[in-house]
């Protein structure tokens, strides 16, 4: 995005910039025009990567942990007291998504919207399973670029799917906890998972905006010394971050209020504190978001009003030097006339020339100390 200052008043904003996610989002919905209900397309950036299945098993405080070698790795569990959490880290490869949801029975709408990437944040109770998705935000220190990516997540009696876009792995911290024989994910069953997943992803929230509360805090410092184009864009750039990250946090309060209300035949009621106290993480969560929105807002303000005044003490300045020189340009006008008689060189004889600068230092003098009286300077 490229900003130019025309004046205190106006901005000519060029965008360069654009969110390329979203765009390609919108072309690869274009290709499903026409297709029927259930028909599973990708839509995002296209990956090469290999698709990655991670794979947990809890039964009778036991566990097993391992990465599918083959798709018959993902079927549900044996006993119908285990829960199997499968972890699939990519979802560019439709075909195997297609099979992994087979083996759980998931309706077809609920496949179709796991590979397209695009959705907002959503809760559908389904006779079967209980389908989830919501976004995944992370900043890179490396470009300070705010990144996310789709999840969803999928749970019923006996297991927990989960999908994510991009190849890594963002479950490390679950899976440390899981390997504790002490942990409760091991018996808490799927729904417990299911929360304990949700409560990572919101927590990340909470770390992307320490970021941007501490980007704002360093813009506020900098703009209270100077105000530069450079800082104008770095604040957009906030103020796109934001904006995106509100339009994916507002929904998922309704979520997680519909996860309560309406998934009761699958959350045991173990659970349900647990998801009140998520909602009151994704309550603060939205609070963080309008804060920061507001003072994106009055820093713009700042720095249009800065710009002014700048613009203002400029134009001030032109002004009491114009308004100086106007009277001395006159005198030095009359006197440069090229008339054959001009009454005071005669009566002034040699002392004119300096009669006359002095006439025109004591002229700027008086403006001076005019100006001064009147506060102007």
């Amino acid at each position: 995005m490229k900003i130019q200052l025309c004046n205190p008043h106006f901005l000519i904003i060029t965008f360069k910039e654009l969110n390329w996610s979203v765009l390609m989002s919108q072309e690869d919905m274009a290709e499903k025009v026409g297709l029927p209900p259930g028909t599973v397309v990708h839509t995002g950036i296209d990956r090469t990567e290999k698709v990655t299945i991670s794979i947990m098993e809890f039964a009778d405080g036991q566990m097993r942990e391992y990465i599918a070698d083959s798709i018959d790795d993902c079927s549900p569990p044996l006993d119908p007291a285990a829960t199997k959490w499968v972890h699939v880290r990519g979802v560019h490869d439709v075909e195997l998504v297609k099979k992994v949801c087979d083996f759980y029975e998931l309706h077809p709408l609920v496949v179709e919207d796991i590979p397209s990437v695009g959705q907002r944040p959503k809760f559908e109770a389904m006779p079967k399973s209980v389908y989830i998705v919501l976004r995944r935000y992370d900043y890179k220190k490396q470009d300070g670029e705010l990144q996310s990516e789709q999840m969803s997540i999928v749970f019923g009696k006996n297991f927990v799917l989960s999908f994510q876009e991009s190849p890594d792995d963002v479950f490390d911290a679950i899976r440390d906890r899981a390997r504790h024989p002490s942990s409760s994910i091991r018996s808490a069953g799927p729904d417990y998972l299911a929360y304990v997943i949700l409560d990572l992803l919101v927590d990340e929230y909470f770390a992307v905006l320490e970021r941007i509360g501490d980007m704002i805090e360093d813009l506020e410092d900098e703009l209270i010394e100077y105000a530069t184009s450079d800082i104008l864009n770095r604040i957009y750039k906030i103020k796109r971050n934001l904006l995106s990250f509100r339009r994916h946090i507002w929904p998922l309060r309704e979520v997680v209020l519909k996860l309560m209300r309406d998934a009761s035949a699958y959350v045991k009621q173990e659970t349900q504190v647990f998801l009140r106290d998520l909602y009151d993480h994704v309550i603060r969560v939205t609070d963080h978001v309008e804060t920061y929105r507001e003072s994106i807002t009055g820093m713009l303000d700042i720095y249009l009003s800065s710009v002014s005044n700048k613009m203002n003490e400029v134009m001030k300045v032109l002004t009491v030097v114009s308004t100086i020189v106007i009277p001395l340009t006159l005198m030095a006008s009359i006197y440069g006339m090229n008339w054959k008689y001009i009454p005071e060189i005669e009566v002034l004889g040699n002392f004119g020339y300096p009669i006359f600068l002095v006439a025109m230092l004591a002229v700027t003098a008086v403006l001076v100390m005019y100006f001064r009286k009147r506060a102007w300077i």
